[in-house]
């Protein structure tokens, strides 16, 4: 019993189901990249977080462990390797006359750098301590 119509087949041509798997796989790498870079900031945060924690931990033993006077000290934590210089604090006045403080104060540089896959930061910080008066 054939009556002559034919049937239309509802479905996907071969060219459609292709360009769905391109459009697909376009939006994956996209999706993939972003959370990437994003992994690899979160990385990069932590190890910061982790460098100011270590530098608050040394600026607080300053002076308090550890004598406050003019030298240069270094070392390794976990990952990271750091650098402590304390000199005498020299104002940078535009007076000729030079005023002398009966507490002196001291110029303090702490450098931090770490490894963090090919790079290696480096974070620095710089403070005045008051020595004890003579």
């Amino acid at each position: 019993m054939n009556t002559g119509h034919r049937i239309s087949q509802q479905g996907f041509t071969l060219i459609e189901v292709l360009v769905a798997f391109v459009l697909l796989s376009l939006t994956l790498a996209v999706i993939l990249q972003i959370f990437s870079s994003g992994l690899r900031n979160i990385g990069a945060a932590e190890g910061y977080t982790r460098a100011m924690v270590l530098a608050e931990a040394k600026l607080a033993q300053l002076g308090n462990e550890t004598a406050l006077a003019s030298g240069e000290t270094g070392g390794e934590d976990d990952i990271f390797s750091w650098q402590l210089v304390v000199a005498p604090y020299q104002a940078e006045s535009a007076d000729t006359e030079e005023t002398e403080s009966a507490i002196p104060l001291y110029d303090v540089t702490l450098e931090i750098q770490w490894q963090q896959g090919s790079r290696r930061p480096r974070i620095s910080f710089r403070t005045l301590r008051t020595g004890v008066a003579e």
